[in-house]
């Protein structure tokens, strides 16, 4: 699960009277949506996905390039909470604010469409949901990815990601149980649903000692990895926490022919180039993770 200052990274704590007024809200939401469609917070939005895409088409052939133009494109978008409305499950797409998983998700959906002959907004929608629900299919709160494990495990299985974490070995394992939605259920809406929280137990069930694979953080300056490493991969820094499996996530751009992390930084709060290499910004924040993960996204 991604971690941010006071766990900001899950749709936000909701107690008392806050609870109960976001579920009135809500039940007045669902006639107007429907699982599996994909919302825009307002008309701009749209406009902005279209020239995202065409932004991300710039960056050449190659989809790790094309994913690395997107997420430059987003530099200097602020942070905020899930967009999603987990009440109701379906994607909300707003690029004035995005939080970690989105940074990633929307910048591969986008390169991935750009990739097309003649891309629409139907095809970007598409990939959205490919990348950013379980199986590839918007089903409501519980399709949603809710830790980095099960987004790694079902994208790697369907072809939109390839693990690199154990290419060069010399890394290790951590095991961890990752349920905190099921053993916090009031601080999501939708786990008042007993269907929805029933599908969540199950789905953690899944992963209750589970072995996360990853790679030691001196190895990250090491010449072959940089040698190895592309644009557009993603790197995943392991949380110390036990109910979180991550701390920061981001993609990699050639920086002079460094790997430099594109990612929302947590001093700032908005989507950046980090000044530092990876190994600098490694040493950097050492303290907050025991490894990382190395993903290569997958056309």
């Amino acid at each position: 699960m991604i971690q941010l200052k006071n766990k900001e990274h899950l749709a936000g704590k909701i107690a008392g009277r806050k609870m109960i007024a976001t579920l009135l809200f809500a039940m007045l939401l669902l006639p107007l949506a429907v699982l599996g469609e994909v919302r825009y917070h307002c008309g701009l939005d749209s406009v902005a996905v279209l020239r995202l895409v065409d932004q991300a088409r710039e960056g050449g052939e190659k989809y790790g390039d094309r994913i690395v133009a997107a997420a430059k494109a987003l530099i200097g978008v602020p942070y905020a909470g899930a967009a999603d409305n987990d009440s109701v499950g379906t994607i909300v797409v707003r690029l004035d604010s995005l939080n970690q998983r989105e940074f990633i998700y929307i910048s591969m959906a986008a390169a991935k469409t750009a990739g097309l002959t003649a891309p629409t907004l139907r095809d970007f929608e598409k990939n959205l949901e490919n990348i950013s629900r379980k199986k590839g299919n918007d089903q409501g709160f519980a399709s949603q990815f809710l830790y980095g494990a099960d987004w790694i495990v079902d994208n790697v299985y369907r072809g939109n990601l390839k693990e690199m974490t154990e290419y060069l070995g010399g890394g290790g394992y951590r095991t961890k149980t990752l349920d905190y939605v099921g053993r916090h259920p009031g601080e999501f809406p939708a786990m008042a649903n007993p269907d929805v929280a029933e599908k969540i137990r199950i789905a953690e069930y899944g992963y209750r000692s589970h072995r996360i694979p990853h790679m030691k953080k001196q190895s990250i300056g090491n010449k072959t990895t940089k040698e190895l490493m592309l644009q557009g991969d993603i790197i995943i820094m392991s949380s110390l926490d036990d109910d979180f499996d991550i701390y920061d996530i981001g993609i990699v751009a050639l920086e002079n022919g460094e790997p430099t992390l594109m990612h929302i930084s947590k001093e700032t709060g908005l989507v950046t180039l980090d000044p530092y290499p990876l190994a600098r910004l490694f040493k950097i924040e050492g303290q907050h993770f025991y490894g990382y993960r190395w993903l290569r996204p997958e056309e």
